[in-house]
């Protein structure tokens, strides 16, 4: 594969606006989410069977090790719905850890000190000492949540918590989180949780050099599915784009359809602890922020489809088009820590960010004392524009939509998601994606994936970029890599 680095964030800058869109387009939309989910199907075992006949014994699933070609694809309709199921499992997982950063990092519902370095270690080494020195924050957040008031936050942490069952009697009474019994069984429960996440979020970020290229490309698949987001990966896909734009894989405006994989939804951020604006969805804009800062889409025909296993995210995108249909922008807060050494070009993208899809909001969130030194940008996206993503519930390992060729998708954006599951669900998603591509489409992808025989995805290219650089850690960034499909394929 070739390497390539963007050039710039230059474009048209005076292209800024998708036309308005009336209450009508609403009903449309609605429609449009309706059929796809109509045309949804589980992927099929012709589509896989290529990867059962190749990959390593000990990467497939041990109900497919050593069996007849025959004998699997029997077995095949009943193991992906057991498949899918687990997998949706696990987005409930992924809250409890959501909520659990919220509670090491989060700064509206207490003033003690965000979690250290020092301290996720000691979760993950010395878990006693680790919890004696969150103790003031893990009892605030434990005051905060038996009293959320009007905090969207804590309202969902008290939800989750409550069907966990943890105010509840031994004999399965409700106990009140007012209560010395309820707030004594919330912090055990946090004690426990705060200790398992917090010390496996320290475990991600020094992973063993010596582990081999399929554990580190499946780090996250023993947990849960998080939807936490941030913008520093939407920085490293326009990179990306502006290199396939210079090297003549995408031609101005012809980006129509775009499929985002898990599009996240901005809880607490892992490594700042953000959380004194409301919560939101940044990649679907941010994608076609920079489609059109590129010349790479129409505004009149862009489109893009939201695939999310959470039913949190889709909740969260369909009210925001319902709003939108009414005439209402979707506000986006950007902070930066100050503090922080963000690259010159993570600055300058984090400066432009929404600038072709909405305009600069003047009334902005204050950020609290305990947040530091922290600048805020906030932009208001247009109604037309939140109009133009359309969020599906789709398992993209499981299943996919079956599409006209003229439908299929110019770009399918997967970030920060294949990495949860293991190499077998991998090979799934990369059919699935296959088969919603159309013929010379690309995938964009910051994990690699493997390319087996016969596959009708192979790489193209990738661009670099870093994020920040660290004193004891040095450059952190992304790869993005594009992989392409064949222009004609029998798939």
């Amino acid at each position: 594969m070739k390497g390539a680095r963007g050039k710039g964030l230059g474009g048209r800058a005076a292209l800024a606006a998708f036309p308005l869109a009336p209450f009508p387009l609403l009903v449309l939309f609605l429609v449009s989410v309706l059929s796809a989910q109509a045309a949804k199907r589980p992927v099929p075992f012709a589509d896989i069977k290529p990867a059962i006949e190749s990959l390593r014994e000990d990467f497939l699933p041990a109900e497919f090790r050593g069996v007849a070609p025959a004998q699997a694809e029997a077995q095949w309709p009943d193991w992906v719905a057991r498949r899918d199921a687990a997998i949706r499992a696990r987005v409930e997982g992924g809250d409890e850890d959501s909520i659990i950063h919220f509670l090491l990092f989060g700064t509206t519902f207490t003033k003690a000190p965000r979690a250290s370095e020092r301290d996720l270690a000691a979760l993950a080494t010395a878990p006693a000492d680790g919890i004696r020195a969150l103790r003031a924050r893990i009892d605030d957040f434990a005051a905060a949540v038996g009293s959320p008031g009007a905090n969207e936050r804590l309202q969902f942490a008290r939800q989750l918590v409550e069907r966990k069952g943890i105010f509840k009697s031994a004999g399965g009474e409700p106990v009140d989180p007012s209560t010395d019994p309820g707030r004594a069984a919330l912090r055990r429960y946090l004690d426990e949780r705060t200790q398992a996440v917090g010390g496996s979020v320290r475990s991600a970020t020094v992973l063993d050099p010596a582990a081999d290229l399929a554990a580190k490309l499946t780090v996250f698949r023993e947990r849960g599915l998080s939807a936490d987001t941030s913008i520093f990966v939407d920085l490293a896909l326009e990179r990306a784009l502006d290199g396939m734009k210079a090297g003549g894989a995408l031609r101005p405006g012809s980006v129509r359809r775009v499929a985002i994989v898990g599009p996240g939804l901005d809880f607490t951020d892992k490594l700042e602890g953000y959380d004194f604006y409301p919560e939101q969805t940044l990649q679907p804009f941010a994608v076609i922020d920079t489609l059109l800062r590129l010349d790479l889409g129409d505004p009149e025909q862009l489109r893009a489809t939201a695939f999310d296993l959470s039913p949190r995210v889709l909740r969260h995108l369909e009210a925001a088009r319902m709003r939108a249909g009414g005439g209402a922008p979707y506000p986006v807060v950007l902070p930066r820590n100050a503090e922080r050494p963000w690259s010159p070009e993570l600055v300058e993208y984090w400066q432009q960010f929404g600038n072709w899809i909405g305009e600069r909001a003047t009334k902005l969130p204050p950020a609290p004392a305990a947040a530091g030194r922290v600048e805020v940008r906030g932009i208001a996206i247009r109604p037309s524009v939140v109009l133009s993503v359309t969020p599906v519930d789709l398992n993209i390992v499981t299943e996919r939509i079956e599409l006209a060729e003229s439908d299929q998708f110019d770009l399918v954006i997967a970030t920060n998601i294949l990495l949860y599951y293991d190499v077998f669900e991998q090979m799934m998603a990369s059919a699935n994606i296959a088969r919603m591509l159309r013929p010379g489409g690309f995938l964009l992808t910051n994990n690699r994936i493997f390319e087996l025989p016969g596959s009708p995805l192979s790489g193209a290219g990738f661009a670099d970029v870093t994020y920040m650089s660290l004193t004891g850690i040095g450059d952190t960034g992304d790869r993005v890599i594009w992989y392409q499909k064949e222009p004609r394929n029998a798939f």
